[in-house]
């Protein structure tokens, strides 16, 4: 009698424990879903209020093991933390095609600057490099996130509306508050006494400037010793100068959204500066990736 006791009681410890260990595998199960919007904040908890531990990109993978309302527990590059579920899908992106390989206003150009965004109301951006090669083929070098203007891009730009340009624009002059980072472009170190001229009415408009040489030839100016401006390049935009068209558009050091010109983070902004080469007539297009033919 106390055997068949025994037995039974081994039994529903066995039965137990297999419950148990089908909770844990489940609890431990995880599905990979990729982001489906430009850039999406990864943060320390399924809430806005919570600090961004990282951003992933568009078609980006991620691994979630657990689910909180509109919230998912994301694993990204050896970082968990928790992401709105809006922008996941279970869904396989489609092999993304080189945007670069289509183009048809760069035939002269063997370096490219893309700067692309899902639409035109929004300061999220992708930012990739390409290189042409002997076979005259564009050859992918860099791909990262960036942020444009806090209103995103315009075809109609205006001075201080807080959008980005889109265009096919030469690389201007590249410049830092710090030493030449290595790079073959023509550069130009800040100082302190350095502005870039944003009053329409002066005739220095959309120049760059020193504030007490010029002093009285113009109503406002940008204050060029900043840490944005560490590293970065100008942007050719508005070169005719024409008054209220906007001016002072970079390419700078930032994560957050800009007043008007393009954004990364300082290691992508110096890798850049170092890959661009004047002998290859290096351009840079922005535009909402919908856009891209006209180029």
């Amino acid at each position: 009698m106390i055997k068949k006791i025994f037995a039974a009681f081994v039994a529903i410890l066995a039965v137990f424990a297999g419950f148990h260990m089908v909770k844990v595998a489940h609890a431990a199960s995880s599905v990979t879903k990729y982001v489906t919007a430009s850039a999406l904040h990864v943060r320390t908890g399924p809430n806005t209020k919570y600090k961004v531990i990282t951003t992933i990109k568009k078609n980006q993978n991620v691994k979630v093991s657990q689910t909180k309302g509109s919230w998912d527990k994301v694993t990204v590059s050896g970082k968990t933390g928790w992401s709105s579920n809006k922008y996941l899908t279970t869904k396989k992106p489609a092999a993304l095609k080189n945007p670069a390989a289509g183009l048809k206003t760069v035939g002269s150009n063997k370096q490219l600057i893309l700067v692309t965004s899902n639409g035109y109301n929004t300061s999220y951006a992708e930012i990739r490099t390409f290189e042409k090669n002997s076979k005259g083929q564009w050859i992918p070098v860099l791909t990262t996130t960036g942020r444009i203007g806090k209103y995103g891009f315009t075809s109609n730009m205006n001075e201080g509306s807080k959008r980005s340009p889109v265009g096919k624009y030469t690389i201007g002059t590249a410049f830092g508050r710090k030493a030449n980072p290595g790079t073959k472009w023509s550069y130009r170190k800040i100082t302190s006494d350095d502005v870039w001229v944003d009053d329409p009415t002066s005739s220095l408009y959309n120049t760059w400037q020193s504030r007490s040489k010029t002093k009285g030839k113009w109503k406002s100016a940008e204050n060029m010793n900043i840490p944005a401006y560490t590293y970065g390049f100008v942007i050719n935009y508005n070169t005719k100068r024409t008054p209220y068209k906007g001016s002072a558009i970079f390419f700078h050091i930032g994560s957050g959204y800009t007043l008007g010109c393009t954004a990364t983070s300082e290691m992508n902004v110096v890798k850049i500066l170092k890959w661009l080469d004047p002998k290859k007539n290096p351009v840079i297009i922005q535009t909402p990736v919908q856009d891209l033919g006209r180029y």
